[in-house]
Order: C-alpha cells, then structure tokens, then sequence
C-alpha cells in the first residue's frame, strides 16, 4: 500500500509539473490567461489600460490589476489612490472624476497633438521620414525614425490626431475603475466610460497591436523624448509592452491574446461589487 501511496504521489507531482511547465514555456502565441473571474467588457478596459497596469505590478484577474475582496479596507492601499488621482489627475470628488474621464472621451491629449502636428506640417510641408529624421538629427546625432519629430508627424499622418486615441481610451478605461476603488463613481459609471472609450477605439484600430502602439506614442508626446534613449519613459513601456507579449510580467500572462479586440461591449452589470461574474 505504502508503495502504491508514494507511486500515485510521484505521478501527481509528475503531472503539476507537466501543466506548470507547458504554461511557462509555451510561446506567447499560446500562452493566455485561465479563469479569469472579471466580465468580459472590464477585461477588455484592463487590457486596454494594460501598461498601466502591468507598470503597477497588477493582476489581469481584478479590476485596475488591484481591486479584491477587503482591498477598499485598507486604509494606506486607499490613501494612495486618492492621492495619485489628485496629484496626477486633480480628481478628488464624483463630479470631477466624471469631468475628467468625459474629457479623455471627448478631447483628451489628442486635441493638443492635432494643434502641435498642424502647425510642424506647416513647417516641414513635403519632407519624407528620412528628410524629418534629418532635422531630428540636428538635435540629436542618433535620431532615427522613432525619435520624437518623425514618429509624431508620420503617425498623425497616418491617423489625424486619431494617432494619440489609444493613450486617451487606455487611459480613461484604466483610470475609471481607480476612481470607482475609492469610491468617486458607480459601477454603472466605470461601464459607461469604459464601453464608450472601447468603441472609439474599436472603431479606429484593427487590433491590440494597433491600439497599444498608439498608447505608446501617446506617453512619448506627452515626455517628448525619444525610444532610442534607454533612460526614456517611452523605451521602458515599450520593454514592458514587449514583456506582456511574452508573458514575462510578473502576472506571467499575456493579456492581448486572451481577450478579442473587437469584442463587443456591453454596459449591463452581471458582476459582483469587484468586477467578478456573479
């Protein structure tokens, strides 16, 4: 009997290793996240937001990566949201929290983007990525094609102001949900926001690709620095953005496959107070 007990245990581990292992090195193409207890729409917003989130060490299994089960009782978790929503965002009551998010929807950075590109198409009228590299050059010897000047002008050449959408929406989709952790808006409220900034998006971008890409570049308009400097905010999200792809956050998931881009939104409530299916 004893014989048999340590043979079904040595087969057992034998399998928990087996699933680990086929998890943690499978490529990313097959790597997705498993029981995951949020509803679809705020999968899609914490996808949306995922930079964000995964730059906060947050699970992909709760809302903004941290709302759980007891998290709003902690006092410290709390105050520390409260203070980066007035300090970042001067958000401190329900109205401005809905002031705020509306005016990601409606304007966002992308309004101040547009203004700046129409003004430097005036004066770069004609010049091709390499003629703009050129003049980024002037500046920085190793300018290249993602330094500030032509990344912005070739991107919004592409999409209008529409370039800096993905920053708006992933912005407004992550920022939402923190101010519903601290208790400024309604679940209704975080659905409302989140379905319209999805729709925007969807109806602007192909794919997760497309949308964080624009994410992206939003975060180097608003440094103004360039990805080829490695001390550059925009050279670390993008590593992080490459490490999502990968799994290799300390989530370990990959978060783009798991959830479909055009999946449709819906702003009826089947959760829970934290987000989990009920």
């Amino acid at each position: 009997m004893a014989g048999f007990i340590a043979c079904f245990v040595t087969v057992g581990v034998g399998l928990i290793i087996i699933v680990v292992g086929n998890y943690f090195f499978k490529p990313r193409e097959q790597r997705v996240e498993v029981d995951n207890p949020l509803s679809p729409t705020l999968r899609w917003m914490n996808t949306a937001g995922s930079i964000l989130l995964a730059a906060n060490e947050g699970s992909f299994r709760r809302m903004a990566g941290m709302i759980y089960p007891g998290g709003e009782n902690i006092p410290e978790r709390v105050e520390r949201i409260r203070n980066m929503l007035r300090d970042y965002w001067e958000i401190e009551t329900h109205d401005q929290a809905m002031e705020e998010m509306q005016s990601l929807l409606d304007t966002g950075m992308r309004s101040a983007y547009g203004a700046e590109m129409q003004r430097l198409e005036i004066r770069y009228a004609g010049f091709s990525e390499e003629q703009l590299i050129q003049v980024a050059r002037e500046r920085n010897p190793k300018a290249d094609e993602d330094s500030f000047l032509p990344k912005m002008m070739m991107a919004y050449r592409k999409y209008g102001e529409d370039a800096l959408l993905g920053w708006d929406m992933g912005r407004a989709a992550f920022i939402v949900q923190c101010c519903y952790f601290v208790g400024y808006v309604s679940m209704e409220e975080v659905l409302e926001i989140g379905v319209e900034a999805g729709k925007k998006a969807q109806a602007v971008f192909q794919n997760w690709e497309e949308m964080m890409e624009s994410y992206l570049l939003g975060g180097q308009y608003w440094q103004r620095d360039d990805k080829n400097d490695p001390k550059s905010m925009t050279a670390e999200r993008w590593k992080l953005y490459i490490k999502l792809w990968k799994g290799e956050t300390a989530s370990r998931e990959t978060p783009y496959l798991s959830i479909p881009f055009d999946l449709p939104l819906s702003k009826e409530i089947v959760t829970d107070k934290y987000g989990y299916m009920v």
